[in-house]
């Protein structure tokens, strides 16, 4: 069998001096070896050779390598080897607990030629293998709790029948929590606070912990959270919580934490407590104010000039006129079960009159030209005064004596811009002083050229617009620029209706004018007209509004153009026309003038 030796002495012999040995597994040669007749052959049967087939030849000579006799001994067929003076003690070292290292010793064989075996493991519960449990040492889980565990060692070697081994089984007892801290509570110890839990490091991990508070030696009710808010009932007594922890397979544990005393709660403000409102006659004061928590009491004093207002008790106070040039304050009262009380007063604030509301301002009605009177509505307030006064003004300055509600325009207001202030009064209220919206009185036209002939520009004659106050359609004039009567010199002229505006320029020397009649400064308002009913220039948006305009006349020879200026060139014309009197011309608003002749009436659409 494997681990054994094989051994011949290769027969006896006659006249033979020496013998070779060879010995065969099947097929291979496992040992040749030549030694004098007489001296034993050995084959150690090693793990390779169990279930071959051994063979012996030998030869035997009477030299060592000379020729000689044959002869084989009887085959033999090498069984499987066992496992022999195996030591184990098969016992199961640790504590079995959940939680806890098993293990068990490795056999000790000493196996023949230096063999060494092989040596697995399998741990059983309760004679079951626990899956992946393959080595010396286990741990103990939950599922092994009241249950057998033991171990099997099986030594394995090529060429050897296996040796299974079993150990002494144990019974697994609950594991027990190696650390077990006290828990400790955050959060300040009043009525109101939220209180927090700190269960602390439990081992081994993965325990399940819960939570119960108590009040004193009494479990609160529902109070199963990791935190808890303390509630009035908790006022002056003690808290403590308890920390339970839960594994499976194991001893459930739980440890409180040292108690805190319970003080009454605070109120804290969320926003500032002040007075809201119109701080004047009429009007009813309020108070803004927010807390934390939402008291469940409040009261109120209201105080004038510090002292207690009587029946000044509720959230509001209306200021009569009595209240008027005093100040007024209010003191607070907090109260909720489990809370101190809190008070406390706000900043006083000086009541003064009531004011009026103007639902609209003092008008001007009347024609605003030098000799019409002018007249002031009071205007509209709420409430209405007792009592107005009213204040011309020109330009933003007091007329002297004009306090009247009416005022005759004189020549000192022509150009200016007219407005009229309304003073206020009624009792309690303050006084108001409202202005109306200003009216522009017309500067009247003034005469610059009072007959025909030829002016100097710039000394005698002022640049600017003009407007001719002739009549008829013989009106003629030229800007000029010089005095020598050449053609060359006219830079602009005209020849028409005396109905016409001239612009005159700055770089003009001089202007002629004939059958034009006088010439007028312009005023900057005008008529707005939507029709035009004589030949003539018109300034457009001032004497006429822009728009579409209908020509219903007669004849052939109707002429119009749309102006950029009043100059008189060419390039001042936009757009124009010559022909039928039946036609129809959009005048833009971007066009200064429009100058129309021979075609009758034109009537805006």
């Amino acid at each position: 069998m494997v681990g054994g030796t094989l051994t011949s002495t290769g027969g006896q012999w006659t006249n033979a001096a020496w013998i070779q040995y060879t010995w065969t597994a099947g097929s291979d040669t496992i040992l040749v070896e030549t030694s004098p007749v007489g001296t034993p052959s050995a084959v150690r049967l090693e793990n390779g050779l169990g279930g071959a087939t051994i063979s012996l030849t030998v030869v035997a000579s009477a030299e060592p390598y000379g020729g000689g006799t044959e002869m084989a001994a009887a085959p033999v067929t090498v069984r499987k080897g066992a496992f022999q003076n195996v030591a184990w003690t098969g016992s199961v070292a640790g504590a079995p607990r959940v939680g806890q290292v098993l293990s068990v010793p490795a056999p000790a064989w000493k196996g023949p030629f230096g063999m060494s075996a092989d040596v697995t493991y399998q741990w059983y519960r309760s004679g079951a293998a626990v899956a992946g449990a393959t080595g010396q040492r286990y741990i103990a889980s939950a599922a092994d709790s009241g249950k057998s565990i033991g171990a099997k060692a099986t030594l394995a070697l090529s060429g050897h029948t296996p040796l299974t081994l079993a150990s002494k089984p144990v019974t697994v007892a609950p594991g027990v929590f190696t650390a077990v801290p006290t828990p400790t509570i955050a959060g300040t110890a009043r009525v109101g606070q939220l209180q927090t839990a700190n269960a602390g490091t439990w081992a081994p991990t993965g325990a399940v912990l819960s939570y119960q508070w108590y009040r004193g030696s009494a479990a609160i009710g529902g109070a199963t959270a990791r935190t808890y808010s303390t509630v009035p009932a908790d006022n002056g007594k003690t808290l403590k919580v308890r920390v339970r922890a839960t594994n499976a397979g194991y001893v459930t544990a739980e440890k409180y934490s040292a108690t805190r005393t319970v003080a009454a709660g605070i109120f804290t403000p969320t926003k500032s407590v002040t007075i809201t409102g119109a701080y004047r006659f009429g009007q009813t004061l309020r108070i803004s104010q927010g807390w934390s928590p939402a008291p469940t009491s409040v009261r109120y004093q209201w105080y004038r000039n510090g002292t207690a207002i009587k029946g000044g008790t509720l959230p509001y106070l209306y200021l009569n006129s009595g209240y008027i040039g005093s100040k007024v304050s209010v003191r607070l009262t907090l109260s909720k079960d489990g809370f101190t009380a809190r008070s406390t007063s706000t900043v006083p604030v000086s009541v003064r009159n009531a004011t009026m509301v103007t639902v609209w301002a003092p008008r001007i009605t009347g024609t605003a030209k030098a000799g019409s009177t002018l007249t002031a509505s009071n205007g509209n307030y709420a409430p209405a005064p007792t009592a107005v006064n009213f204040q011309w003004f020109r330009n933003g300055a007091a007329i002297s004596g004009a306090r009247n509600r009416t005022y005759k325009l004189t020549a000192a207001d022509n150009g200016k811009s007219i407005t009229v202030r309304v003073g206020t009064y009624r009792r309690f209220y303050d006084s108001k002083v409202v202005a109306s919206a200003a009216i522009n009185v017309l500067m009247p036209p003034v005469t610059v050229i009072g007959r025909d002939g030829t002016y100097r520009v710039g000394s005698g004659l002022k640049p600017g617009l003009y407007k001719a106050t002739g009549a008829g359609d013989s009106c003629y004039w030229e800007r000029l620029s010089g005095f020598s009567g050449s053609f060359s010199q006219i830079k602009a002229n005209y020849f028409g209706a005396a109905r016409t505006y001239v612009q005159i320029l700055a770089g003009d020397v001089g202007f002629h004018t004939s059958g034009c009649g006088a010439w007028t400064t312009v005023a900057s308002t005008g008529p707005r007209a939507v029709k035009i009913s004589a030949d003539g220039s018109y300034r457009v948006g001032i004497d006429i509004v822009p728009g579409t305009y209908v020509a219903s006349g007669d004849g052939n020879s109707c002429y119009w153009e749309t102006l950029t200026s009043f100059g008189g060139g060419f390039d001042a014309v936009l757009e124009n026309y010559y022909g039928s009197a039946r036609t129809i011309v959009d005048i833009p608003s971007s066009a200064k003038g429009f100058a129309v002749r021979g075609c009758g009436t034109l009537s805006r659409q």
